[in-house]
């Protein structure tokens, strides 16, 4: 493998360690939770996570017989995929701090919980999520393995799964305000999904 691509991917790596320190650090300034996900709960959506994470984080860099690339790895590949997971994970860094302390990495309602409909709230119902996968789509156009596309999928699952309990649990709260803004705005892609 060129060094180009080892060094490309090196840097889609530290990409996400320093999001994921940023939002670690982000985590401690929220707001007191009114309910908060049950175990089982959050095991519905954090299962199909992890495995997506060790399938795309272990063994998605090895190639072999059963983990072969799907496409030629160069220096437009690694390009467009840093390109993709800078995009989506400053998507995602952007909706959080919009957030601000309404934000809970677990399915929660805060105290005085209230619909956000500006910033990136403003072209989806779920912008996190959209920034995560869109990054993740980088991620895996970099790496272009069956095992990191299987794990994107599994991601996906992972962020719908949340997603259709997070509704629920807004529309139930939130009433006419949410149901609007539903109807008004799309949860993941603007004006497609």
């Amino acid at each position: 493998m060129h060094g180009w691509v080892v060094l490309g991917r090196g840097i889609i790596g530290i990409l996400w360690v320093a999001w994921v320190a940023y939002w670690l650090v982000a985590a401690r300034h929220t707001l007191t939770n009114q309910r908060t996900e049950s175990l089982l709960t959050g095991a519905s959506y954090r299962i199909l996570l992890v495995l997506g994470i060790i399938l795309l984080a272990y063994p998605g860099y090895r190639l072999g017989p059963t983990n072969p690339l799907l496409w030629p790895q160069s220096a437009i590949t690694v390009a467009i995929g840093q390109g993709l997971t800078i995009i989506g994970l400053s998507i995602a860094v952007w909706a959080r701090r919009h957030l601000g302390k309404y934000w809970s990495g677990r399915i929660t309602l805060k105290v005085d919980h209230h619909v956000i409909q500006t910033g990136p709230y403003a072209f989806v119902r779920h912008p996190i999520y959209s920034g995560i996968l869109l990054a993740l789509l980088g991620t895996v156009i970099s790496i272009g393995t069956v095992l990191s596309c299987i794990a994107i999928v599994f991601m996906f699952a992972s962020f719908v799964v949340k997603l259709k309990i997070e509704e629920r649990w807004l529309r139930a709260h939130l009433g006419a305000e949410y149901e609007e803004y539903r109807r008004r705005v799309k949860a993941l892609i603007p004006s497609v999904v």
